[in-house]
């Protein structure tokens, strides 16, 4: 429900990367690796920052590897992190070159999700320049959490995913605002809350034409668990969310003060797509601030969720003539 989700967008570092998170039944497009036992395989590639170099795969009539640094490559400032390369295994004509997307993913077996590790730019593979990749490609205190869900009974999946760029057929995008002016918000009443054990749906209701509903685990879920209420707005998929598109929504979302109209708001800006339709957060309020009276947010078990949206629109691919 995008709660690790950590998007860096700083342009002038062409070494930054995106990371997103996508449901485990999306498998990796291109190859998947299974390391098991994880253990003793990053213990033998201990010494003068030795990686393990996958079997070949073919995209785009290339044959590929991927190299995983298990224990950091210091020799490209990968310290502290896992490393994890694409390398073109073909050898290029002189003054021949290739623009690639690359793509890594890591499953999280806790949750059946993966995480996505993107370049933020393309890279570029020439006859000398043959592997190319992400030198910080995750901490290993991320990969070695137990809460993360990415190495479980000694076992870790990695994934790639290559995505050759054709300058011949370039695809351009459009943006569209999708405001329909009219009302763009929802109020959600939950009676006997305390009663509520596991995770909750609101009705669907319309804002912009689509269709939407709110969901509240009211223990908590993720990192929230039996410490936080835990709030996510969920998109019920549209036939037009496809092909990359997305739907850009700024909305805030929160729970009504219903004694002092001191509402507990919190603002997001998030693109929702075929492939990531929830947001929310898995901390949105600790369950101890619904328990003090005077706060307001729980008045006779009763719990008013509420989500008005600010702005939105649509970005669509197009292809040019």
């Amino acid at each position: 429900m995008g709660d690790y989700l950590q998007y860096t967008f700083n342009t002038e570092n062409p070494e930054e990367i995106i990371r997103s998170v996508r449901s485990g039944d999306q498998l990796p497009a291109h190859y998947t690796l299974d390391v098991d036992p994880f253990s003793q395989v990053a213990s033998s590639l201990l010494v003068d920052s030795c990686f393990l170099e996958s079997t070949e795969f073919n995209v785009g009539g290339y044959r590929w590897v991927i190299q995983i640094y298990p224990n950091e490559n210091e020799k490209d400032n990968g310290d502290g992190h896992i490393s994890i390369y694409l390398k073109l295994c073909d050898k290029l004509k002189p003054h021949s070159f290739i623009n690639v997307i690359f793509r890594a993913l890591i499953y999280d077996q806790e949750r059946n999700k993966y995480l996505v590790i993107q370049d933020l730019q393309e890279k570029r593979f020439d006859a000398s320049n043959t592997i190319r990749g992400m030198p910080k490609t995750l901490p290993q205190s991320a990969l070695y959490a137990e809460c993360n869900g990415f190495l479980m009974h000694d076992r870790c999946t990695f994934g790639a995913e290559v995505f050759i760029i054709n300058t011949n057929r370039p695809t351009s995008a459009k943006v569209l605002c999708v405001n329909d002016n009219s009302n763009r918000q929802y109020t959600w009443r939950v009676e006997r809350f305390s009663e509520i054990s596991n995770s909750l749906n609101s009705p669907e209701f319309i804002i912009d034409g689509r269709s939407w509903y709110l969901c509240v685990y009211p223990k908590g879920n993720y990192e929230g668990k039996d410490k936080f209420r835990s709030l996510y707005l969920h998109l019920v998929q549209c036939n037009d969310l496809t092909a990359g598109n997305k739907l850009y929504i700024e909305f805030e979302m929160g729970i009504k003060d219903q004694l002092n109209r001191k509402d507990c708001t919190v603002i997001f800006q998030y693109p929702f797509q075929k492939s990531l339709n929830s947001w929310g957060r898995c901390t949105f309020v600790p369950i101890s601030d619904l328990l003090i009276p005077y706060r307001g947010l729980v008045m006779d078990d009763v719990v008013l969720f509420e989500v008005r949206f600010k702005h939105s629109f649509m970005l669509s691919n197009r292809s040019s003539a």
